[in-house]
């Protein structure tokens, strides 16, 4: 899906039942990874409607959301302005974006694109980290189709654990393995409403 694809979902969702297309929550395994490390300068990219990088400022990280869906950065800000944080959204594209600082944190989550192109992005991530930074991805593995789970169902742009250990080189790696996720108590959108689906996790250092 471009951009203007993405603009039109995003406003169907906000004119839908659940006003907006993703849990107003980061995953819980975000929320549990991130909570231990020290704020800093943080860089939510393919941020949608703004979750992670809402939950982010609120718990003191200097924040950018970045996304190429004008809409969704749109009601991103709102979003923010109603939890009262403060985020630098910026309508961008993340495979073509370049930062003119480093942060000690990226946050790639449930962006889903074809290898070559998701290669060359987390290579980019990881070479925007401060000394001591993380990089932390989560998004829908690829043996999910077989489970059931909620998402896309095109193996070619899905993760698994080989695909991203291969593209942040074990020196790097902290973490990185397939993960179940309870969907009714821990929803990607607000439509979830039970099963399981599975992910992959990344924690990679600079």
């Amino acid at each position: 899906m471009d951009a203007h694809e993405w603009d039109i979902r995003y406003r169907q969702a906000r004119d839908g039942q659940d006003a907006r297309l993703w849990s107003a929550l980061p995953a819980k395994l975000v929320q549990d990874t991130v909570a231990p490390w020290k704020p800093g300068r943080a860089l939510d990219l393919a941020t949608g409607d703004g979750r992670n990088a809402i939950w982010l400022a609120g718990r003191g990280w200097n924040v950018t959301g970045l996304d190429f869906s004008a809409e969704a950065i749109t009601q991103a800000a709102e979003h923010a302005t109603a939890s009262g944080v403060d985020v630098d959204w910026l309508v961008a594209d993340a495979t073509t974006w370049q930062p003119g600082e480093r942060f000690d944190l990226v946050t790639v989550m449930y962006l889903h694109l074809p290898e070559a192109l998701l290669r060359t992005l987390f290579t980019r991530a990881l070479d925007w980290l401060a000394p001591g930074g993380h990089l932390l991805v989560l998004g829908h593995d690829r043996a999910n189709i077989a489970a059931g789970g909620h998402g896309p169902g095109n193996p070619d742009i899905l993760y698994t654990p080989e695909l991203l250990s291969s593209i942040a080189g074990p020196e790097h790696i902290l973490r990185c393995e397939t993960v179940s996720r309870d969907v009714a108590a821990d929803p990607e959108s607000p439509a979830d409403t039970g099963g399981v689906a599975l992910d992959t996790i990344l924690v990679a250092t600079a």
